[in-house]
Parts: C-alpha cells; sequence; structure tokens
C-alpha cells in the first residue's frame, strides 16, 4: 500500500472519527498466548543483580506497612497492564497504587489507538495482508532520525501483535476499527502500511477509547487478585546495600515492601515546569503558551525517583496536535485549503504529514522569531467560507457565522481583503506574505509543490477575502524519561539494569524519537513495556 493510499484510508476514517481526539472520561481468548512468548530477555537477566551506581537513598525500613511480590507505580494502562502480567506470570500478591483519585491516567483520556503489524483485524478490516513486523519496525526507526534504539523499536514490532491479541484474550477488547497515518516527507511508501487499530469493548461495540482498556484492565486485575489504591502517591523507592530495589514511599508516610520489584508507570514529566525547562524545551513551551491535555497528575514522579537513584535519561521533544487543524479540516487531510506560514509569511513545513512533524516544526518556527513568545498561522482564504469539510466557521456550518465572529472578536482568526491589509494586520513584511502566496499558487498551477512535497490538496489562495488563524497547539505528551533495555529494565548511567527495578509506558525512553511518529504508538509502548515490566518483576531471581 502506497503513501496516498494510507492517506485516503485515515481521511476516510477522520469522517466518523478523529483519530487523534481525547475522548471526556468521566468513568473509569487465545488462552494458550502466555507471556512467555513475549520477545526480550529471559527473566534471570532481567533481574540480575548487575553492578549499579544507583544510590541507595534512604535507609531501608525496619517495618512495613504491607509485603507484596511486585508494586507497580502507577494506575494508568501501562501499569495497570504491568500488574496483570505479574500476576499471571506467578506474582502471588500485585499492589498497584494511583496518585489520582481514579485510575486510567491519560490512557482513559486518550482516543484508544494501538499500533500493529500482520494482526487479524488488519487483514480482516483493512484488507492489509501484507505488513510485517520488519516493515513496522523500520516505519518507526525511519520517524524515529536515529535518535531510537533499534533493540527497543524491534522489540516493540516483534511483539505487537501478539500484544494485541494478549489484550483482546485478558481485557475482553477487540478492534472496530483499523487505519493508517500519514508519512513524513522522508517515509518510504515500502514502510506505509493501514496498521492503526481502534480499541472497542468486545461486549458492547459502542464503547471504545482508552477508557475501554482502562476500565477494563482494571477489573481483570482485581478479579485475578490485584489490589489497587488510588490517592496514593508515590515519593521515593527503598535499595538495599547491594542496590536492589526492595520497596517503595509513599506521601502519606507508608512503606510497601516489594519481594520481587517494583515498575514504575507513573506517566512523563507533562505538568512539571520545572523539569521540561531543564529536559524538554517544546514541552515548557506547551505549558507555558500552548495547551496541555493528559492527566493532571503526569508531573513525572518516576522518572524524578529514578534520577535520584541513578538511572539514566533521554528526552526528545513534545506530542502536539493543531487543535485548529483537528478539529477543522480532518485533523491532517488539508480539506479546506490552507498554508501554515511564520510570522514573517514564510511557508515553513510540508502540511500533509503527520501532526507531531510539523508541529515540531511550527513549535521550531515560533522560537526562532519570537522565542517564547513566537506564533505561527493558518494561512486561508475564501474558500474556508463555503468548504463542506469539517470548519466549524464555514457559512455551510451549523451556527457557522456566529463561531467565526467569535474567533475574529477575540483576535484568534485575522480577515482582511487582500494579502497586504493581511500583513499590515499581523505586522509582517506584505512582501513576503505575497511572495509565498505566489509561490504556492504557482505550485498549485503546476501540480507539484517543489518546495516541500505536498501532495494532498494543492488549492491555490486566490479568493478575497483572507483569513489568518494563529495556531494553538494541543500537547498530548512529553516525549522521553528512563531509559530501559528489552527487558523493561531500568538502566543506570552506566547501562547496568538498577535490579528489581522495571519501567513501562511514558515513563520510559529509548524507543520514540524526537516527534510522535504517528498514533498508536505510546499506547502500543505502553502495552508491550507494561506487560514485558510486570512479567520481568514476577518473576526476577
Amino acid at each position: 500500500m502506497t503513501a496516498m493510499q494510507s492517506m485516503k484510508s485515515e481521511s476516510t476514517m477522520e469522517k466518523g472519527l478523529s483519530r487523534r481526539g481525547f475522548v471526556t472520561a468521566a468513568a473509569m481468548g487465545l488462552a494458550g498466548v502466555a507471556a512467555a512468548g513475549l520477545a526480550g530477555c529471559s527473566p534471570s537477566q532481567a533481574g540480575e543483580k548487575a553492578p549499579s551506581s544507583a544510590s541507595t537513598g534512604s535507609s531501608v525500613p525496619s517495618s512495613w506497612d504491607g509485603e507484596y511480590d511486585v508494586v507497580v507505580c502507577g494506575g494508568g494502562g501501562s501499569g495497570l497492564t504491568a500488574a496483570y502480567s505479574a500476576l499471571e506470570n506467578g506474582a502471588s500478591s500485585v499492589l498497584v497504587l494511583e496518585k489520582a483519585g481514579t485510575t486510567g491516567g491519560t490512557t482513559a483520556l486518550a482516543e484508544g489507538a494501538i499500533q500493529a503489524s500482520g494482526t487479524t483485524w488488519q487483514k480482516e478490516i483493512a484488507g492489509v495482508i501484507d505488513d510485517s513486523p520488519e516493515l513496522h519496525k523500520n516505519f518507526w526507526m525511519t520517524d524515529g532520525e536515529g535518535l531510537v534504539k533499534e533493540e527497543l523499536v524491534q522489540c516493540m514490532a516483534d511483539n505487537a501483535a501478539d500484544n494485541l491479541q494478549w489484550m483482546a484474550d485478558n481485557f475482553n477488547i477487540t478492534f472496530s476499527n483499523v487505519f493508517g497515518c500519514y508519512p513524513t516527507p522522508y517515509m518510504k511508501d515500502e514502510y506505509m502500511r493501514d496498521r492503526i487499530h481502534l480499541i472497542t469493548d468486545a461486549s458492547d461495540e459502542t464503547k471504545t477509547g482508552g477508557v475501554v482498556w482502562a476500565t477494563n484492565a482494571l477489573a481483570a486485575v482485581q478479579e485475578k487478585g490485584g489490589e489497587v489504591q488510588t490517592d496514593t502517591e508515590v515519593v521515593d523507592i527503598y535499595q538495599d546495600e547491594s542496590g536492589t530495589v526492595v520497596g517503595v514511599a509513599t506521601k502519606d508516610g507508608k512503606n510497601y515492601k516489594a519481594n520481587k520489584g517494583v515498575v514504575l508507570a507513573m506517566g512523563s514529566i507533562d505538568h512539571n515546569e520545572d523539569m521540561a525547562f531543564k529536559y524538554d524545551q517544546q514541552q515548557y513551551w506547551d505549558i507555558k503558551t500552548q495547551a496541555v491535555a493528559t492527566a493532571a497528575t503526569n508531573t513525572g514522579d518516576g522518572i524524578r525517583i529514578g534520577m535520584a537513584h541513578g538511572a539514566d535519561t533521554a528526552f526528545h521533544g513534545a506530542v502536539d496536535l493543531i487543535l485548529q487543524t483537528w478539529s477543522y479540516t480532518n485533523n491532517q487531510n488539508p480539506e479546506i485549503p490552507y498554508i501554515l506560514i511564520d510570522m514573517r509569511g514564510n511557508r515553513f513545513v510540508r502540511e500533509d504529514t503527520t501532526y507531531a512533524f510539523h508541529c515540531r516544526a511550527m513549535f521550531n518556527a515560533a522560537m526562532a522569531q519570537g522565542g517564547m513568545d513566537g506564533c505561527t498561522y493558518m494561512l486561508m482564504d475564501n474558500k474556508m467560507l463555503t468548504s463542506d469539510a469539517k470548519c466549524s466557521w464555514s457559512d455551510n456550518a451549523s451556527d457557522g457565522a456566529d463561531a467565526r465572529k467569535a474567533a475574529l472578536d477575540d483576535g484568534s482568526l485575522v480577515q482582511a481583503d487582500s494579502l497586504d491589509e493581511l500583513a499590515k494586520a499581523l505586522g509582517m513584511p506584505a512582501s513576503n506574505l505575497k511572495a509565498t502566496v505566489e509561490s504556492w499558487n504557482a505550485a498549485c498551477k503546476a501540480g507539484e509543490d517543489a518546495a516541500f512535497g505536498r501532495v494532498v490538496q494543492l488549492t491555490p489562495l486566490d479568493e478575497a477575502p483572507y483569513f489568518a488563524w494563529k495556531t494553538q497547539n494541543t500537547n498530548i505528551g512529553s516525549i522521553g524519561g528512563l531509559l530501559i533495555n528489552t527487558d523493561a529494565a531500568i538502566l543506570d548511567t552506566d547501562g547496568n539494569p538498577i535490579p528489581h527495578l522495571f519501567g513501562a509506558g511514558v515513563d520510559t525512553a529509548g524507543w520514540i524519537g524526537p516527534y510522535y511518529p504517528g498514533s498508536g504508538t505510546c499506547l502500543q509502548g505502553a502495552l508491550n513495556w507494561g506487560r514485558i515490566a510486570g512479567r520481568n518483576a514476577a518473576t526476577t531471581a
């Protein structure tokens, strides 16, 4: 399947449901498919007491408030998956500690898309019969731009299909749709397939999204004997004299012993302004000037704790959506003709790429010309008013004229009868803006975007009035955290596993690069590393 075919599939899907939409979450098979078949190193390797540079931290308590085989810190998708995996792999007791008042975390807010290749759903729903883990790995590696660990990406790609089947078998989940993502400019068509699976409740297919995973996984953990405590914030871990992690401390003064392992699955630094300032400038920009839509409890607690005990880290950037493009142009298929311009009126990126790719470009353009006060714009013309696409401002939309007036009144939308007037209103050189539009219109006439290679919606901007929309990104997470190996063991700064300490989900790093490579990657990471972390925590020596 070509990249263009994948684009078409994605656009078709988005007419029914926005792939990257966050939902308002108020609530929180193949029996023989066992964790033993999951790729990764052996349990003995995972729990090997290798030399560690980690600090032993606070002295180990003389008594404990509870004793378990495995303690999982965090009750989101990765944490609940880790807990279930530990239980099915022989842990006699598992405790999940969740900072928030309910479990689910950002997973419960997500649309619930998971990438995988070679599944039965991919074949039956999308008709894709020629995909493979190797193609999928190549896709992720290409978008990783050389800033990912190949062995981690290979592990995810190899396990992805089995992970979805495992989820279906244990969490009463199926997948109601399979669709594709948009490419980056350097992506090879041969790596593109429709492989994004939408989570659906197997008992009620009207229920979709990450909240289904969070709800069903919680029930499965509790039915299997796992204990879950909410409103319980983990603030530290304990290590014995050898550096082995033996338990955790909570904010309310309780200490819980972990005889076999501790899993950190507490989310990334999404809402931690101080850590974002130090480690992830794009996340900091989003916190200060854009919008962050992840769980409010994602403040990097697990990452901070791991770092305090000698864990190594890697940070890259942030996962952003263009809220306006997402809401009004069927996300990345720009059915409303527009181009993105910077503060000087110059076009700076191919617009029909996967959302996080051009959001990174928007961040760079804004910072380059205005620093923390920088911005970018969507430039449109009169065709926006008559568009049949999903534009709330169109005259064809319900209350479209009123919505347009409100945007004009609050200044987020600027309208002018000429490009000269628009440039003046935006404070940018009119010559630049006019040259940009002339170049774009010439490319549309020629049928080829020589400057950036855009292939979707080559429609000229030539009908007054003209509109500029100040873009507003919606951040759905920071990229970066604690480095792990293929056993989900958290590594110290010498590259050795910290004994009995494991990581899952976006607490961890090394498997995702400088921008988000399409919907379903983070949830596959939550599933894959949660499953491996739970298994190895339960079976470590």
